[in-house]
């Protein structure tokens, strides 16, 4: 039942984003995502998600998984709690409409071994970390310390998605950096 309840949220959300009109204002509630992920999307620190973008779905999942507390991270837990359904759609759709940055910013030497590595991961975020499910992240151009971060978190039980526990369990971090420093420099396509 938990699983169908699940799958029926991403449906409803997944309706909600594609029916939302575009926005033209900024959000009321922007200073609370905009002081680590700035205005445009762009992460002020290298550790931080590009959210610029991204898929409004996944967006609006991962604002409600940090609002219920599903998704663990204590600061972001703290700012999710306070936010309405409402203020989480206008934020998805605001920082959906951003433009995409790729960082490039992981070590050159490592991105052919990345790409040979990365074989697990483009069934569920395509070729060149652009997923066709709009509930996944678009991992393509994002910080190569938040993907290696992220990886580690789903090994260490930080994050948690059963495909992803089974993708990371024999990843070390050699590994990892690897595969941050391919995808970091992948371009978003259109």
């Amino acid at each position: 039942m938990k699983l169908f309840n699940q799958c029926a949220r991403r449906w409803v959300i997944l309706v909600a984003a594609l029916m939302a009109p575009p926005l033209t204002a900024e959000p009321e509630a922007l200073s609370i995502c905009a002081a680590c992920h700035g205005k445009n999307g762009v992460g002020i620190n290298p550790e931080y998600a590009n959210l610029g973008g991204q898929h409004e779905a996944y967006l609006v999942n991962q604002l409600h998984a940090f609002r219920s507390g599903e998704r663990k991270h204590p600061k972001k837990n703290d700012l999710a709690a306070g936010l309405s359904d409402s203020d989480i759609q206008e934020l998805a759709a605001w920082y959906a409409q951003q433009e995409w940055v790729t960082q490039n910013n992981g070590n050159a030497n490592l991105v052919e071994e990345g790409l040979n590595r990365a074989g697990y991961c483009h069934a569920c975020h395509g070729m060149q970390g652009h997923p066709v499910a709009l509930e996944w992240p678009i991992i393509a151009g994002q910080s190569a310390p938040y993907i290696e971060n992220q990886l580690m978190g789903f090994k260490e039980g930080l994050r948690y998605h059963p495909l992803m526990v089974n993708v990371v369990k024999n990843l070390d971090p050699a590994a990892m950096k690897a595969l941050a420093a391919y995808y970091t420099q992948v371009t978003k396509v259109d």
